[in-house]
């Protein structure tokens, strides 16, 4: 059976409509969006959630601390039909936060409160799911465990790099680790530049410009849809889930593969250009 581990970061994200950008010593109206205050939050919950939908056997492995945050987080999560069993709990400490402010100007600037990030550890659960996975995603996550996550993974299984331009968390070392390691690497414009020498499969997302393939030296372009909204948040992450669950369920190519990102992410935006019209 195909299984997916999805290692980083999860948080409880609320959500702002601005009326006006944010500027010192001025208050700025806000709406807050429908279902997003708050909601689900992070690349693992965003990439399991996706490969849930499509697949089923999706798990991420993540940290929370022992709060009410912590409790939803973990509910909502098996509500979703997500494996929970990779989440480990960090005593006396206050799951990570995001308050996500949407400027008129289609920005969203993001306020984040890391809660225990340092404290984590890789519990039993944890290394064992990592172990036995057929296919595992090293999202944006604690540092300090990169090097004991690529340890445990086996040497069959499908390894996937989703980048999040945060150097604190993806430092040169790291990086150029991952680009050793990765079968597909998932990236934007601005993170392209973070990624070095690889063998891997390297998928651009341009947003409304469509996903840009490159793999074995040559490229390929595919379209997208536009939407009007400005509620992109998890749209790339859902991308790669869609990926991964189609590499899952055997697609045969990577073009393929990216359509069926596509097809994922367009849902959710979909999904929010109705609620925030509502």
């Amino acid at each position: 059976m195909n299984t997916l581990c999805v290692t980083g970061y999860a948080s409880l994200d609320y959500v702002l409509d601005l009326a006006s950008s944010v500027s010192p010593d001025q208050t700025s109206h806000a709406t807050r969006l429908p279902n997003a205050w708050p909601r689900l939050g992070g690349c693992p919950t965003y990439i399991s959630m996706a490969v849930a939908q499509i697949e089923g056997a999706s798990m991420p492995v993540t940290w929370v601390g022992d709060d009410p945050q912590g409790t939803q987080l973990v509910n909502t999560l098996t509500q979703s039909k997500v494996n929970t069993d990779g989440i480990a709990i960090v005593t006396d400490a206050s799951s990570p936060t995001a308050v996500m402010l949407y400027q008129p100007d289609g920005s969203c600037a993001c306020i984040y409160d890391p809660g225990h990030a340092g404290r984590e550890t890789l519990s039993a659960a944890q290394e064992a799911a990592i172990a036995g996975a057929s296919h595992l995603c090293i999202s944006v996550g604690p540092p300090h465990l990169t090097e004991q996550i690529l340890a445990l993974r086996a040497p069959s299984t499908r390894l996937y790099w989703a980048v999040k331009n945060d150097p604190a968390c993806f430092t040169p070392a790291i990086c150029n680790m991952l680009c050793q390691s990765a079968d597909v690497i998932f990236c934007n414009a601005a993170e392209r530049k973070m990624i070095g020498p690889t063998s891997a499969v390297v998928v651009l997302t341009m947003g409304s410009k469509g996903v840009l393939i490159e793999e074995n030296g040559s490229s390929i372009r595919l379209p997208v849809a536009a939407f009007e909204t400005h509620d992109t948040t998890g749209a790339g992450d859902s991308f790669a889930g869609g990926y991964i669950a189609a590499e899952m369920t055997g697609a045969a190519t990577s073009e393929a593969a990216a359509q069926a990102g596509i097809d994922t992410a367009s849902r959710l935006l979909c999904s929010r250009q109705k609620e925030n019209t509502v």
